[in-house]
């Protein structure tokens, strides 16, 4: 229900602060009642996200995902979708509703999320991408190495190839998991400017794979951490994953920072930089234009007993958790 959707979201969005985190990307699906049918306010649902990151105090990107269709080859819809579905007519009333409820909160963006190559056929996201306007365009692509597979059978392509290939993927873009690309798709990905939403609880918990980070951030990749399913809401465990990921499959130490820097620092700097572009958020240095974030962590805590400059970041990344984090200050 709306109630119980506002609840649920300040939930997550208290334990996101907690954590660190002081923006989130709502990559929103939930539009319609249990029959499917629409609200009288279209965007009823994601006015109970707006509502609740007004009460919380976190930065919102609103991402209304657009959900067509239950495979490739425009596959119809099943049943226990019904709740998620749009075609481009009813999306742009539902982007032109939550709009509104966007623009009366404070730290607010919005954009758009055409959900996945297989809920939305490449005619629908041409059609859609006007609605974002300068907004992000977020989408899950190459998830799961089956989705690699149908994508390969309906199309002749991998799901990254066939994205670039088709649209002008731009800084605007986030492409989230993007897991599984061969070395051409990586390297095309990463000159793009977009920014690859990695998500390493979550792909972890679903037993998605690894993402080709090594190969990525070499050819200069931009990257974001985001939670997706909520499994676990913990930011220094999200980046520990993704560099603890990389060791185990190389069988090396200190994979994804340069010789003799602080894992911690490059990791997190990169992340705090895709993030904010990714969100389309004026955040991410402490510099005249920004919004002032911070967070504070508490230097009495015995895991950073001792600890400074990057040491201490280190220590919280790679040892600590959201226990060391003792404020947090958004705007």
């Amino acid at each position: 229900t709306p109630d119980a959707v506002e609840a649920i979201a300040a939930l997550v969005q208290i334990e996101m602060l907690e954590a660190g985190y002081t923006a989130m990307g709502e990559f929103h699906y939930l539009h319609h009642d249990a029959r499917g049918a629409a609200y009288d306010d279209p965007a009823e649902m994601a006015s109970r996200i707006c509502a609740a990151a007004d009460k919380t105090g976190i930065a919102l990107t609103l991402l209304p995902v657009f959900y067509r269709y239950a495979g490739f080859n425009e596959a119809p819809a099943s049943h226990g979708q019904r709740r998620f579905l749009n075609d481009p007519d009813s999306f742009a009333v539902l982007i032109e509703a939550a709009r509104r409820h966007v623009a009366g909160l404070a730290h607010a963006e919005l954009g758009i999320a055409p959900h996945s190559l297989r809920a939305a056929s490449m005619d629908d996201i041409t059609t859609i991408l006007p609605l974002a306007g300068s907004g992000p365009v977020h989408i899950h692509i190459a998830e799961q190495t089956g989705e690699v597979e149908a994508c390969l059978a309906a199309t002749g392509q991998r799901p990254v190839r066939h994205l670039l290939d088709h649209q002008q993927v731009d800084e605007r873009w986030c492409l989230v998991h993007a897991t599984h690309m061969d070395l051409n798709e990586t390297r095309a990905l990463a000159a793009s400017g977009a920014v690859a939403g990695l998500c390493p609880l979550t792909e972890a918990s679903l037993g998605d794979g690894l993402f080709p980070a090594v190969d990525y951030l070499a050819a200069r990749g931009r990257i974001g951490i985001g939670s997706d399913s909520h499994i676990r809401i913990d930011l220094a465990e999200e980046i520990r994953l993704l560099e603890y990921g990389q060791r185990l499959s190389r069988r090396e130490r200190n994979i994804l920072a340069d010789a003799g820097a602080s894992t911690g620092r490059t990791l997190f700097d990169a992340c705090l930089t895709g993030g904010a572009q990714a969100l389309a958020q004026p955040m991410g240095s402490l510099a005249i234009g920004q919004r002032a974030d911070l967070v504070e962590l508490d230097t009495r805590h015995p895991v950073l007993a001792g600890r400074s400059g990057d040491r201490l970041l280190d220590s919280w990344l790679f040892a600590g958790d959201s226990r060391q984090v003792r404020s947090v200050h958004v705007g």
